[in-house]
């Protein structure tokens, strides 16, 4: 009940027939497709929806995830972001959750995968693995680093699960002039821009919506990826909590960008085996 814009011939994946019809162009159809190339990191993607289905398409994933502990409802919402396409089609950009049922969905949990199914068939709507929200196509791209006067920096960072900027209290010291720095949370972003300023470094809140080749060059890569699921404080569910697989998107960003060096922070737990794995 789910199809998938997956080219016919692939390595590594799945080979599945092209969808019937679509109401995008094919330049825009090929862009789109093109993006699963810059995946990895957590799943990521989006729905493409008939104008007439959207609001129940989105509906029905806010209640099928929400419902069955998959996540929250109001996660779900944050992450459901729309963009027109055309005047009859829409791009429904799906959290991660519903993206790895869409990815594989012989590897979800039969409930979920069921009522995820149910809720993309029943819209007609077509599947795009790897489609990022921060994207030109969508009028949406990271601006760029802006130049900065004085003598060069000794080295630069980019700090992911930026928090409140403890690393970059820390490297600006020592030389180091952050180039880009990402953080979810909206109370400490504030924070982040009350001490930092906006307007030097591109900023981004999820790291998962932005595209690898994007992010400016950087020597070192710090990161404190969320630390409930590990915490001895916290849920303890290890890489069973989706915020337990953020760790994902900082080998994504390694591995696209291959910086001299990182840096992350975390607590005990993780290394002691105390969570699931």
């Amino acid at each position: 009940a789910i199809r998938r814009a997956v080219p016919r011939r692939c390595p590594g994946m799945r080979c599945m027939p092209e969808p019937a019809t679509t109401s995008l162009d094919a330049a825009l159809d090929a862009a789109l497709r093109s993006r699963r190339s810059d995946h990895g990191g957590v799943p990521v993607g989006a729905l493409l929806v008939p104008k007439r289905k959207l609001t129940s398409c989105r509906a029905a994933l806010e209640a099928a995830v929400g419902d069955l502990r998959h996540g929250t409802r109001s996660d779900v919402r944050h992450a459901l972001v729309v963009d027109r396409v055309t005047p009859d089609m829409f791009l429904l950009h799906v959290p991660a959750t519903v993206a790895g049922v869409l990815d594989d969905p012989a590897a979800a949990p039969a409930e979920l995968a069921a009522a995820v199914a149910s809720a993309v068939g029943a819209s007609g709507a077509v599947f795009y693995s790897g489609v990022r929200r921060c994207d030109a196509l969508f009028g949406r791209a990271l601006p760029p680093l802006a130049p900065r006067p004085g003598p060069p920096e000794a080295f630069t960072f980019a700090e992911v699960f930026a928090g409140i900027g403890g690393f970059r209290l820390g490297l600006e010291p020592l030389g180091g002039r952050c180039v880009f720095a990402a953080e979810l949370d909206r109370a400490a972003s504030r924070a982040y821009g009350a001490h930092w300023p906006a307007g030097g470094e591109p900023r981004a809140g999820d790291i998962s919506s932005v595209h690898a080749a994007d992010l400016p060059a950087f020597d070192l890569l710090t990161a404190g990826f969320p630390c409930q699921p590990f915490s001895d404080r916290g849920s303890k569910a290890g890489l069973l909590d989706l915020r337990g697989q953020l760790y994902r998107e900082l080998v994504r960003l390694l591995s696209a960008r291959q910086p001299a060096a990182f840096l992350f922070e975390n607590v005990a737990s993780l290394t002691e085996g105390r969570t699931p794995y």
